[in-house]
């Protein structure tokens, strides 16, 4: 019952435009989504790769996806909305660490450079640690099913 409700929610909240990018509406209702597992790996402070002899080096967790994605956004100023708004086809994924999902960093391990769906809710960022525009607090991942 709960899968037939997610995937629901999914394709009610997810709405194709025509220039190949997928507009998710902004909800606090978990989605899912289905792409590669990686660690990615990029700089953090002071200026988050501005001056990488000085930036610290960071790993995260991604996901990244077959398309590119966007989630409803007002911009701070419409002069900044590519940057504010901007879509990607890679999320930080945030992983957490306390019951009951604190297995889940032991579960992506395993799945690391795998096809897998994720299951959360999508969130804009709002500082530069989140590193990619948009990032999920994940709930649920798994395999994707036919990739054995």
């Amino acid at each position: 019952m709960m899968r037939i409700r997610v995937v629901l929610l999914a394709s009610i909240c997810v709405c194709a435009t025509s220039l190949g990018q997928t507009t998710v509406e902004r909800s606090d209702q978990p989605v899912s989504l289905t792409g590669i597992l990686k660690i990615a790996r990029g700089y953090g402070p002071p200026g988050y790769g501005e001056d990488k002899k000085v930036d610290i080096p960071v790993s995260y967790w991604a996901l990244y996806l077959p398309m590119k994605i966007t989630i409803a956004c007002p911009p701070s100023d419409e002069k900044f909305k590519d940057i504010d708004c901007g879509e990607t086809n890679r999320l930080r994924l945030f992983l957490p660490d306390s019951p009951p999902n604190g297995e889940l960093d032991t579960q992506a391990r395993k799945l690391v450079g795998r096809k897998v769906v994720v299951t959360g809710v999508l969130q804009r960022r709002d500082a530069m640690i989140q590193m990619t525009p948009i990032y999920m607090n994940v709930l649920k991942i798994s395999e994707a099913k036919g990739t054995k």
